[in-house]
């Protein structure tokens, strides 16, 4: 039997589908959160909400790379090993300073043919948070000590129906600085395509999936 080679895909590409599978994960948060899916006892429940805020986060982390290969691939293997959302952050800095999503209203129209996208005023997960919040995650999906004397209260900043928003906000209508200076312009919709826009100085195409 052989085989039909599949078509490669397009940086642009796997980065929108990093996006929907965010998207997926923050649905089965709120879908645990709602009452509507229990598995027998809330601390499994609750082992298995913060371990998809954990991958949500480390997609939003590692999608500035996804353009270059190369580093996401060796900053990937690297910070796989990374409890401490602190130290990850710095070292992905290093390769990328510009990796954190920046937060956008949706676009206004200027005149034909031309949108304005303004920086969102607030309400989004801003970097402090998402280092508070992948460090509880750390706490709550690994084993705890049971000869620690820390505090056994693990607490949030932000609730768990307000993190989600958060991130949903900074998502929603997001810019992506890419390594090497291009940019993304990215929308994901609460269902159907994510959509992206890459721009470059000459050229500005749309994706979706």
């Amino acid at each position: 039997m052989t085989a039909t080679p599949q078509p490669l895909r397009s940086d642009i590409e796997i980065y929108c589908n990093c996006m929907a599978e965010i998207r997926d994960r923050l649905s089965l948060v709120q879908t645990i959160g709602a009452g509507l899916l229990h598995l027998g006892d809330h601390v499994f429940n609750q082992e298995l909400v913060f371990l998809q805020l954990r991958k949500t986060l480390e997609l939003i982390a590692f999608g500035s790379l996804t353009a270059n290969k190369v580093k996401y691939s060796a900053a990937h293997a690297n910070f796989a090993t990374h409890w401490n959302a602190k130290r990850m952050l710095d070292d992905l800095e290093k390769v990328n300073p510009d990796f954190y999503p920046m937060a956008l209203d949706p676009p206004v129209e200027t005149q034909p043919g031309f949108k304005h996208f303004p920086d969102a005023a607030g309400g989004f997960m801003t970097k402090e948070d998402f280092v508070f919040l992948y460090d509880v995650c750390s706490k709550f999906i690994h084993t705890r000590n049971p000869f620690t004397t820390e505090d056994p209260m693990i607490r949030l900043r932000h609730n768990l129906k307000d993190s989600v928003a958060r991130i949903q906000r900074l998502l929603a209508w997001h810019l992506v600085h890419l390594v090497g200076g291009d940019k993304w312009v990215v929308n994901i919709p609460n269902e159907g395509q994510v959509k992206a826009w890459a721009a470059s100085p000459t050229v500005i195409v749309q994706t979706s999936i």
